[in-house]
Formats: structure tokens, C-alpha cells, sequence
């Protein structure tokens, strides 16, 4: 009777306790879903030339350790070329992306950039690949932390 009562101790604690919660640390393999204006090819290109070894882009989510979601946006026009590719005062790319885990449950890592550049607008490059490489950027700080 000790046994048992035992066994069913010991059993519930194992299989009662809750798997360990994902973390940003533990992601190896990223999937990324598709986004408006193809900033989702611009940041595989960063994460391949920054984030080389560290992190994988796979191709199909089932595969992958986490799942990379995202909305962005793309000014165009003269309006947006003078006020703020030339003279740097608002940002005419803008994107905001997330990093969660598999099941969808859990935000790993969250942020935002834009692509103002109030030194030398002109002269760098601006747009949705300057809001990748920012987001990059700032992904690898979060995975060195």
C-alpha cells in the first residue's frame, strides 16, 4: 500500500509539472512569415550575414524553434522622398515584429525601427532594408543578453 501510494507521488510530480518555458536563448531555427513589402527577404539577409552560426533560417514553421511575425510599412511619393529620405524627418519605412514561440503562446522578443537618418539621409541607404538591418541589430543584442 506504501508502494503505491508512493508510485503515485512520484508519478505526479513528474508528469505534473509544467515543461519549462521557451526562451528567446534557446531558439536556433526561426521561421518568418511572410510581410508586406518583402521585409521578410530583407531580414533573412540580415540574419544570414549578422546572425551567421547562431541562427537559422528555416522555410517551413513546422521545422523551426520559433516563428518570426511582423506588419510594415512603406511611404511613397515625392512628400515622403523630400521630408524624409532627404532631409531625415520622419521615417518612410516602418516595421514592428515579433519573435514567438511554436505553439504561438508566448512572445519571445518583440520590437520596432524605422529608417530616419537625420545625419546624412541622402547618402545611406533607407527603406525596408535599413528597417531589417536595424530589427537584426537589435535581435542580436537581445540573443547576447
Amino acid at each position: 500500500m506504501r508502494f503505491t501510494v508512493a508510485a503515485i507521488a512520484l508519478a505526479s510530480l513528474l508528469f505534473g509539472q509544467a515543461a519549462p518555458a521557451p526562451t528567446l536563448k534557446g531558439v536556433q531555427k526561426i521561421y518568418i512569415e511572410k510581410t508586406p513589402n518583402d521585409l521578410d527577404q530583407y531580414i533573412q539577409a540580415e540574419i544570414a550575414k549578422k546572425l551567421k552560426g547562431r541562427l537559422t533560417v528555416v522555410l517551413k514553421a513546422e521545422d523551426a524553434d520559433a516563428i518570426m511575425t511582423g506588419v510594415g510599412e512603406h511611404k511613397t511619393g515625392t512628400g515622403a522622398a523630400v521630408t524624409g529620405r532627404m532631409l531625415g524627418l520622419h521615417d518612410t519605412a516602418t516595421a514592428a515584429v515579433s519573435i514567438v514561440d511554436k505553439s504561438r503562446q508566448t512572445i519571445l522578443w518583440t520590437s520596432e525601427a524605422g529608417d530616419r537618418s537625420l545625419l546624412f539621409g541622402v547618402f545611406t541607404r533607407g527603406g525596408p532594408r535599413k528597417v531589417a538591418s536595424r530589427l537584426v541589430k537589435s535581435l542580436n543584442k537581445a540573443l547576447e543578453q
